[in-house]
């Protein structure tokens, strides 16, 4: 929870930290490593068949990068073991996450929405104010705003769990154990694509999210992020 004392403000728990840093981690790996694995098959397409010559709904290729170009850039091999293993971290981490905050309620008030929040009026204000990038006094700022909250929502609660759901439907070991999971996405290929579209949507809130962190200082707000205090007169603190 957020608290004031003097001209300090601890705006980050230790817990949120640790896991904030380890998720950033797996997160480079993840995309890396994922990456390798998609251009040594760079091709996407919908159902339960895929294979090089069968039609497509993406090609690398119609973007200038040949089948072969691509497996010479990619590493499979290397590329699995590393997505698989923080793939497991990923997971770990994020169920250390939610149960060492989920029993506290100033975790949901901080995350969740309230409905007065909700209203287009309020959407929109905060909307306009991040799009101007007034977010300089952001660090400061007590909590997160509607749109933040919105979007670390969608993130932790649906997107998140709908990557691991796809990439576990990639997985044979793992189908072979509970095959109405490749039935619930209408086949492998269509779970893969799934997959890469849920990763690219993940990227574009990476870059959204570094683009606000430069934005309101990245200097402090690294530095807040490591050491979960804000150091400022109680005169530069303003809710937005």
């Amino acid at each position: 929870m957020l608290k004031k004392q003097d001209n300090v403000t601890v705006r980050h728990s230790l817990n949120s930290r640790i896991c904030h840093w380890i998720m950033a981690l797996s997160f480079f790996y993840l995309l890396y490593s994922g990456v390798m694995i998609f251009l040594h098959f760079p091709e996407l397409y919908w159902g339960k068949v895929g294979f090089q010559g069968y039609p497509a709904i993406f090609k690398l290729e119609d973007w200038g990068i040949s089948w072969e170009l691509a497996e010479r850039l990619g590493d499979r091999r290397w590329g699995r073991n590393y997505h698989y293993l923080f793939a497991w971290v990923f997971v770990i981490n994020g169920l250390v996450y939610l149960l060492w905050n989920g029993v506290r309620k100033d975790f949901y008030l901080k995350i969740f929405p309230r409905f007065s929040e909700l209203s287009f009026k309020n959407i929109k204000r905060v909307f306009i104010f991040q799009i101007r990038f007034s977010v300089k006094n952001d660090v400061s700022m007590p909590g997160y705003n509607v749109i933040q909250k919105l979007c670390y929502v969608f993130v932790l609660f649906i997107l998140f769990p709908f990557m691991i759901i796809s990439g576990l439907a990639q997985m044979p070991a793992f189908t072979a154990i509970s095959p109405e999971l490749i039935d619930l996405f209408g086949g492998r290929q269509t779970a893969r694509t799934l997959h890469v579209i849920c990763s690219l949507l993940l990227v574009v809130f990476f870059i959204v999210h570094l683009v606000q962190v430069f934005a309101s200082g990245a200097v402090t707000q690294v530095r807040t992020m490591v050491t979960g205090s804000y150091v400022g007169s109680k005169s530069e603190m303003k809710v937005q």
